[in-house]
């Protein structure tokens, strides 16, 4: 039975064919994954014929040229799920722990246990370097903060260990959520959907704020399950390739602010769950720069 939905956007990534590899061949029970690719390819792109085989791989090959972004890219991968409990998403340049799958699942359903209605787990995984691999790895979950503004709103996130990471027995409160790594259950899909428009900075908290005020919680794991590839030496970002991305940009900023002020609902836009101001008060950081229930006098 496939009840795991993995969703990858791919563009122009080499890492593509390990981390399809690495994500069946380090999964404890690869029979229940339906992995979906959106492989955003150059002519001479190619895949090994023992990859292109893995069972429940699905590959939809377009030409890098017609992409319009990773958010596209994950609207469409969206538009294909078949009610699988449980959904993934990842990026295309990845490395796994033995069991991963296993442990994932585990950590899901406990909280699901606890009382947790709508977890979502999530993280920025530790970093690898694929000319390293696999030297280098880095070996501890992280925690991801606010980083950087542009136009006064929140736009970019990082990322430290977790404090005391190696006494805890659970997942761990998050406020952010990483479209790198992201667990959630399969309704998702369908409440969440990510808005093509939106082009790339920025969509992570979109994703938070959208989440919460669905009624979603999200968690960071507390044990390091995967590896991901943050330099892009492997890649070539969209942006190289299309010159149009300026103006996507500032369209991406500007739906932004209209979801930051509370004003953006409906099937791109926030729930009636939970509202802007009271993520803004769970985060303790204002969405827009001196707006919000922080900048308030």
């Amino acid at each position: 039975m496939k009840d795991v939905y993995v969703q990858i956007p791919a563009y122009r990534d080499r890492e593509l064919g390990p981390t399809l590899a690495q994500l069946y061949g380090k999964a404890r029970r690869p029979e229940r994954l339906r992995v979906r690719v959106l492989w955003q390819r150059e002519a001479q792109d190619d895949l090994p014929a023992k990859v292109r085989r893995l069972p429940g791989l699905e590959l939809v090959e377009v030409p890098y040229q017609e992409s319009k972004g990773c958010n596209w890219a994950r609207n469409l991968l969206q538009r294909a799920w078949r009610d699988e409990a449980y959904t993934l998403f990842i990026d295309s340049h990845h490395r796994f722990v033995d069991g991963w799958d296993e442990t994932l699942l585990d950590m899901y359903e406990g909280l699901v246990a606890g009382g947790v209605a709508k977890p979502i787990i999530t993280g920025y995984l530790p970093a690898y370097h694929p000319e390293a691999e696999p030297r280098g790895r880095k070996r501890r979950p992280y925690r991801i903060y606010p980083l950087a503004r542009e136009q006064g709103l929140l736009t970019r996130l990082t990322s430290y260990p977790i404090a005391g990471y190696a006494r805890l027995r659970r997942p761990v409160e998050a406020d952010f959520a990483s479209l790198h790594f992201l667990f959630a259950p399969g309704l998702f899909n369908r409440e969440i959907q990510f808005d093509p428009k939106i082009y790339f900075f920025g969509d992570e908290i979109a994703t938070s704020l959208r989440a919460f005020t669905w009624g979603y919680d999200l968690f960071h794991p507390h044990v390091v399950l995967g590896w991901h590839a943050f330099d892009r030496g492997q890649r070539v970002p969209h942006w190289n390739d299309h010159p149009t991305w300026r103006a996507q940009h500032r369209r991406s900023l500007e739906l932004l602010e209209e979801m930051y002020r509370g004003r953006r609902v409906g099937r791109f836009g926030l729930g009636r769950a939970r509202c802007v101001a009271e993520y803004e008060e769970r985060i303790l950081v204002d969405l827009i720069e001196g707006g919000g229930v922080h900048g308030a006098s």
